[in-house]
């Protein structure tokens, strides 16, 4: 691709390398032979060969960082021979020497520099509304990955994408979300996305032995239905995102304004003083409720909206939408998948992250009990899921204790959302989900059979 001036066979090219100097010719052979596995010159990318360059040879290849360098000149001038100066200087260039230099200082310092010299390269194809890519990817999303990298690239040579120019970045994402979204070249009408989700789907249903994956293999079917849903399925992340796209006001130390907490408590029923109030004490009762704190739901809903879901920001004493808050108020749809999906949330970095892994077992053993299940009963059960796959409490707690404290976090959660079946939740017999909370639970545990996943996770 992009290759210009006379155009020597792969085999003409290690002929005259060899004639010049034999030791640099076994070297470009070598490594024209790890870099296309053996598919000769017009396999190559400037995306395979900049992960070639960037990592795959100072990692794997049995030399020294200047030896290494060496092996890159020397695929350099082969390239060039084989009329391929594009990529021979990209073999050449100062960056690769950097980037191979970066790993005598150590694997993680080379990564580092590997990770952010291809993040800012054209030919990798960037995360979009569709698709964020995984780190470790299964092999339907590396080939749709590699797909997208050479109609990029195609673009390029054409003329039709000029890196750099101003919206190229924009047009870039949208090159990309259609090689994704077109059927693939294969038999069948199925796309790029559709294949990689289903290998998302598979991998999470059968990633993992023991009880989380046996209940995850029996939810698929029901992950893949569509959900009957009401016309406002989450109605408080809804008043919220409304009163935030005119400025939610905060008071001084930065909590909702207590004319907003009434409104909240009274629209949705949260907070409603005992019947036996009275007097002073009704009265008392009415203004405690009037305070963010005091309405633990409200004050739920905003930490989701806020900080898991990015839909809101405070700015001076005021809550206001973000981008991806305008998006979430301005269309259902995407209201309920960003709000769904926090009911387990991202992980938070840590290998693996022990909050998710508890929120997402308690989903799945919520959606697939018949009628409502006990807090003991739930908390007992997970504690034995978590025992087998060897898991330890990290609090100083109990396991048990650490979990206990986890289906709590998640019940607000879902309380925020009102997504319980209050009455029947109420009291001994535990988390009892709505319809619509059924479906909340199955849209969450979709996404995160869907997330991208990560190298360490």
């Amino acid at each position: 691709m992009g290759q210009t001036g006379r155009m020597m066979t792969e085999a003409e090219a290690l002929q005259t390398l060899a004639r010049e100097d034999p030791a640099v010719a076994e070297d470009a052979k070598a490594a024209l032979r790890w870099l296309t596995s053996g598919g000769g010159l017009e396999v190559i990318s400037l995306l395979r060969l900049q992960e070639f360059l960037w990592c795959v040879l100072p990692t794997s290849w049995p030399a020294s960082s200047s030896g290494h360098i060496a092996v890159a000149r020397a695929l350099a001038r082969l390239l060039t021979l084989a009329g391929m100066e594009r990529y021979g200087d990209v073999c050449a260039s100062e960056q690769t020497e950097r980037i191979i230099a970066a790993y005598a200082d150590g694997h993680d310092h080379g990564v580092a520099a590997y990770s952010k010299a291809l993040a800012s390269s054209h030919a990798a194809p960037p995360d979009t509304d569709l698709l964020a890519w995984s780190s470790a990817m299964g092999q339907q999303e590396r080939a749709a990955y590699d797909a997208c990298a050479a109609a990029i690239e195609l673009a390029v040579a054409a003329g039709d994408l000029r890196v750099g120019v101003s919206g190229w970045k924009t047009k870039r994402a949208a090159l990309v979300e259609r090689w994704l979204t077109r059927p693939t070249e294969e038999p069948g009408t199925d796309t790029w996305l559709s294949r990689i989700s289903a290998e998302r789907i598979d991998e999470w249903a059968h990633g993992h032995p023991g009880e989380r994956a046996q209940m995850a293999r029996r939810v698929v079917p029901q992950l893949l239905e569509p959900p009957v849903l009401p016309g406002e399925p989450l109605p408080t992340l809804r008043w919220l995102l409304h009163h935030a796209d005119a400025g939610l006001r905060l008071t001084a130390r930065h909590y909702i304004a207590p004319a907003l907490v009434g409104e909240a408590a009274g629209m949705f029923g949260w907070g409603t003083a005992p019947s036996s109030a009275s007097g002073a004490g009704a009265a008392g009762a009415a203004a405690k409720r009037h305070q963010e704190l005091d309405v633990y739901p409200l004050h739920t809903l905003r930490g989701l909206a806020q900080h898991e879901m990015g839909a809101v920001r405070r700015s001076g004493t005021s809550l206001v939408l973000t981008r991806t808050g305008r998006l979430m108020a301005d269309d259902a749809a995407v209201r309920w998948h960003i709000g769904t999906a926090a009911l387990i949330g991202p992980d938070d970095g840590s290998d693996p992250d022990f909050t998710v892994a508890v929120r997402e077992a308690a989903l799945l053993i919520a959606v697939q009990h018949d009628g409502p299940v006990g807090y003991e009963e739930l908390t007992s059960r997970l504690t034995e899921l978590h025992a087998a796959e060897g898991w330890t409490s990290r609090s100083g707690s109990s396991l048990a204790g650490a979990i206990r404290a986890e289906v709590h976090v998640l019940r607000h959660r879902l309380r925020a959302l009102q997504l319980l079946d209050e009455p029947t939740t109420a009291g001994p017999l535990g988390l009892a989900l709505t319809g619509t909370g059924t479906a909340a639970a199955l849209s969450a545990l979709l996404a995160r059979a869907l997330r991208p996943r990560r190298h360490q996770q």
